[in-house]
């Protein structure tokens, strides 16, 4: 069997209904030289079931048990210990993505042997939350490590979004420096600290400006839930970061002003 294009993890606790249409937007990908690592974090919504469903029907789909529920982050790092493709992309159980995603990313990486794709994405939120959808775009990028200091200036002022599922990163980079995801249950905005350690070590970096992956808001994560949510997300960020930054010494000073402004801009909410 050749070596798959992209790995694509996808952390599974509880999607609901949402799920299938996860799993029919993987399966229906324009690349088909793909691998899909579901982790199954101990579900009780037989989200399970659909998954043993599905891999029955596509041998690219792997199935993986853990034995208690360890949340998306340490469950994305067991994805990531037996990826085998040359890419590795992230997918939320209960998102959806267009069928030429992961086309479009994987070329744009290869034929410019870049370190790390990234594509544009829309939030989407119920109908009922009062919430209009969100179309986020990324400011356009030149291939390299310029703009690296403006990149964290962006994350700790919130003005760019800290999410891996709208990227892949080449498997190769993403061992080289040992990059991992911090554990869900203590600090809950691990895509943001994944996304900072992986941006200090990029040294090339491409978009595709299509928006092409879909993050749908429901139930447990919108309106008032979502807001303090949010607010005890960006503390928890705040202050890993922070000590990221000691331990790197990036720009500290600078940074953490950023840090001390946003902080307080939170305190006034």
């Amino acid at each position: 069997m050749n070596q798959p294009k992209i790995s694509i993890i996808v952390p599974v606790y509880n999607p609901g209904e949402y799920f299938e249409q996860c799993l029919i937007s993987l399966v229906s990908q324009t690349l088909t030289d793909i691998e899909i690592i579901i982790i199954l974090d101990c579900p009780t919504d037989r989200s399970d079931e659909i998954a043993k469903k599905y891999a029955e029907r596509d041998q690219r789909i792997k199935l993986i048990y853990n034995e208690k529920n360890i949340h998306a982050g340490l469950s994305r790092n067991k994805g990531m210990e037996i990826a085998c493709g040359e890419y590795i992309g992230f997918h939320d159980a209960d998102d959806y993505s267009e069928p030429r995603m992961y086309e479009l990313l994987y070329n744009k990486g290869k034929q410019n042997d870049l370190d790390a794709v990234r594509c544009n994405f829309k939030c989407i939120y119920p109908p009922n939350s009062g919430i209009k959808d969100e179309f986020y775009k990324y400011p356009a990028v030149t291939e390299d490590t310029s703009q690296k200091n403006e990149i964290y200036k962006r994350v700790c002022n919130n003005t760019v979004s800290c999410v891996v599922w709208s990227h892949i990163f080449k498997t190769e980079f993403i061992r080289k420096y040992n990059l991992q995801f911090v554990d869900s249950s203590i600090v809950t905005s691990e895509d943001s600290i994944f996304f900072i350690e992986a941006y200090r070590h990029l040294d090339k970096l491409g978009i595709v400006p299509d928006c092409l992956y879909y993050h749908i808001f429901h139930q447990t994560n919108t309106g008032k839930t979502y807001k303090h949510r949010s607010v005890r997300n960006r503390i928890s960020f705040f202050e890993k970061l922070y000590y990221f930054l000691r331990e790197n010494n990036i720009e500290e000073k600078k940074a953490l002003s950023y840090i001390s402004e946003n902080i307080a801009k939170i305190g006034r909410a």
